[in-house]
């Protein structure tokens, strides 16, 4: 469905040598995908499989987990109980 959009949606649109930068999910980094966008000469680029600083909402959860681990409550107690 990615390739199905990608290829004849977003490729063409791109300006010349673009780079494009994705997650890591899997249907991002098949084959056909990275064939097509090395063939309108643009780049991928994947984001690490984890990387706290562009995600602000895993501060949250880091908090949400120390608090879990502590008091042993649900997450829904968690985030009306305690102040995160």
């Amino acid at each position: 469905m990615f390739f199905a959009w990608i290829t004849p949606e977003l490729l063409p649109k791109l300006p010349l040598k673009s780079i494009t930068v994705m997650d890591n999910s899997s249907f991002y980094k098949q084959l056909d995908i990275q064939k097509a966008t090395r063939y309108a000469n643009h780049t991928l680029r994947f984001l690490p499989a984890y990387l706290l600083q562009l995600s602000p909402i895993e501060y949250k959860w880091v908090q949400a987990k120390a608090i879990w681990q502590q008091k042993h409550c649900s997450i829904s107690d968690i985030f009306t109980l305690y102040e995160i």
